[in-house]
C-alpha cells in the first residue's frame, strides 16, 4: 500500500517542479523568483528585455512592435527576455509571467490568461524556453515546437537578431491563424 503513494507523491512534485498542466484548478499565485535564479527583469516601455545586448536595436523594435499589435488586437501580451544564469527556466518563465500579471487584462477562456513569455537562455545548451497562459489553450507544442526549433538554429550559431525574428514572426503568423486579428 505504501508503494502507490510514493508514487504519487513522486508523480505530484515533478508536476509541481516541471509546471504540469491540469484540467483542474491550478494555484497561479506563485510568483516568487525560483531559488538561484536571477531576479525578474521589471518589464519597461518595450515587450523585448535584453540586458545581455545580444540583440540590435533595430530587431528590438521591429519586435516589440510586433508584440505591442498582438496586445492592442486583443490576441496575446507576449514578452521575450534574454537572461544568462537561469537554471530553472520553466518555473522561471511561468513565475515570471504572473510576476507581471501577463494577459490579464485582455481577453481569456477557461479562466486563465493570454501571456506568453519567451525566455531566451544564451548560456545553456537548451537556448529556449516557452511559458503559455492558460488562456491560450489552442496554443499548443503542435504549434510553438516547430516555432522553436527553427529559432534555435540561430541561437545555436549566437546569430540572436534572426533568432528572434523568426521567433516573434512566426508566433505572430500562428497566434493570428489560431485565434484571428489584423497583420
Amino acid at each position: 500500500m505504501m508503494r502507490p503513494l510514493l508514487i504519487f507523491v513522486g508523480i505530484m512534485l515533478l508536476c509541481l517542479v516541471a509546471g504540469c498542466q491540469n484540467s483542474g484548478s491550478r494555484d497561479d499565485s506563485n510568483m516568487a523568483v525560483p531559488d538561484g535564479d536571477p531576479a525578474f527583469p521589471p518589464l519597461g516601455k518595450i515587450w523585448v528585455i535584453d540586458h545581455e545586448r545580444l540583440i540590435s536595436d533595430s530587431v528590438i523594435e521591429l519586435s516589440d512592435q510586433m508584440c505591442e499589435r498582438l496586445k492592442t488586437d486583443n490576441i496575446a501580451e507576449v514578452v521575450v527576455v534574454v537572461m544568462k544564469g537561469v537554471k530553472q527556466p520553466e518555473m522561471w518563465a511561468t513565475h515570471y509571467g504572473r510576476w507581471l500579471g501577463l494577459g490579464k487584462t485582455g481577453p481569456s477562456t477557461e479562466g486563465g490568461n493570454r501571456g506568453l513569455v519567451w525566455l531566451i537562455r544564451p548560456d545553456a545548451d537548451l537556448k529556449l524556453t516557452i511559458s503559455v497562459g492558460r488562456g491560450l489553450p489552442e496554443f499548443t507544442s503542435a504549434d510553438y515546437v516547430p516555432i522553436m526549433q527553427q529559432a534555435a538554429e540561430y541561437f545555436n550559431f549566437g546569430n540572436y537578431d534572426a533568432g528572434v525574428l523568426t521567433l516573434i514572426k512566426n508566433m505572430d503568423d500562428v497566434l493570428r491563424r489560431i485565434y484571428g486579428g489584423k497583420k
